[in-house]
């Protein structure tokens, strides 16, 4: 395998987020760039926010540092405060923090969030705080680890129903989208999701089975299966022999972080290299965090990097070769 690897000293980091290939900290503006260099941030942002996400719209870097196991988070525009934002408080503490940055329309950036319930979502605009969209599901009860397809057509939300059990669902986005609503759950408990591209979901599951009659766009115990949302269909299912965690596909492959980073094949489920150096926990699903709960990660499925982050330092890795 072609890639790069890096350890650098970075103590305490914790709302890691990506600028193009450079490493971020929103609540500090510091800047971490491949080949290791450190620059100190120039402001603290005094409260205990553990996470972030990031999207840069030509010179404008929107950021937003979240509490994960919390209600509260802050929307920053080029390292200023633009406001605060706020989750449902039911249950927040049992489960990872719903959010996303999009580009929706022409240079139109979209926070996505569940301010109101944990059930409804609410698109709005970065710049005014307007709402553009909202939608209360059916098919997905605790929307978590939201993502938007990079076309920011399709929003996946890999959440859980009470039970608990975890789930996943598709959906178009925008006031003026097709009504099109895709549910993956209730076959098997779902582990990890993510975009391939922008017709193209990555599910995987767990060994928990909910149903023995598996719906059509369900999958089943120990798989892991690429959709296409164009077709409707599974373009492929294969099995595998451990839970993926949370995952970041790349290419043919998807990267699981479930104990140690793993490049999975997808065709083919073969585990085909593993990075037993980095240790990056062994949470499951949007609940399940493991012992101890898993470090700070920061995917930047774009530029084919992740970083995992620890109390004393950073591991960044580079697949861009790994093509």
């Amino acid at each position: 395998m072609n890639f790069e690897s890096r350890i650098i000293e970075c103590p305490g980091a914790s709302t890691l987020g990506w600028d193009g290939d450079v490493l971020v900290e929103v609540t500090t503006g510091g800047r971490i760039s491949p080949d290791g260099g450190v620059s100190s941030g120039t402001f603290h942002t005094p409260y205990s926010f553990d996470r972030s996400v990031c999207l840069r719209v030509d010179n404008t870097l929107w950021s937003v540092a979240y509490a994960n196991r919390g209600t509260k988070a802050l929307l920053f525009k080029n390292w200023k405060i633009q406001r605060e934002l706020n989750r449902s408080y039911y249950c927040a503490e049992a489960y990872d923090y719903p959010i996303a940055l999009a580009r929706v329309a022409g240079n139109q950036v979209a926070v996505i969030h569940c301010p109101a319930s944990y059930n409804t979502l609410a698109m709005e605009d970065a710049e005014s705080g307007e709402v553009l969209w909202t939608k209360e599901t059916e098919h997905m009860e605790f929307h978590s680890r939201l993502a938007v397809s990079r076309d920011g057509r399709y929003l996946l939300s890999a959440g859980w129903f009470w039970h608990p059990v975890g789930g996943a669902w598709l959906c178009s986005i925008g006031p003026s989208a097709p009504a099109k609503e895709i549910s993956f759950s209730f076959g098997a408990e779902i582990d990890g999701a993510a975009f391939l591209d922008d017709d193209h979901v990555v599910i995987s599951s767990t060994n928990e089975v909910i149903n023995q009659d598996i719906p059509r766009s369900a999958i089943g115990p120990m798989q892991l299966g690429v959709w296409s949302i164009p077709e409707g269909r599974w373009v492929s299912t294969v099995p595998i022999r451990t839970v993926t965690g949370t995952i970041m596909p790349w290419n043919k492959w998807v990267i699981s972080f479930y104990e140690h980073p793993k490049a999975i094949e997808l065709a083919t489920g073969k585990i085909i290299h593993t990075w037993t150096e980095i240790d990056s926990g062994r949470q499951i699903g949007s609940i399940e965090m493991g012992t101890p709960p898993p470090p700070v990660l920061a995917l930047n499925q774009r530029e084919g990097m992740f970083a995992v982050a620890n109390d004393k330092r950073i591991y960044l890795v580079s697949l861009r070769d790994f093509a």
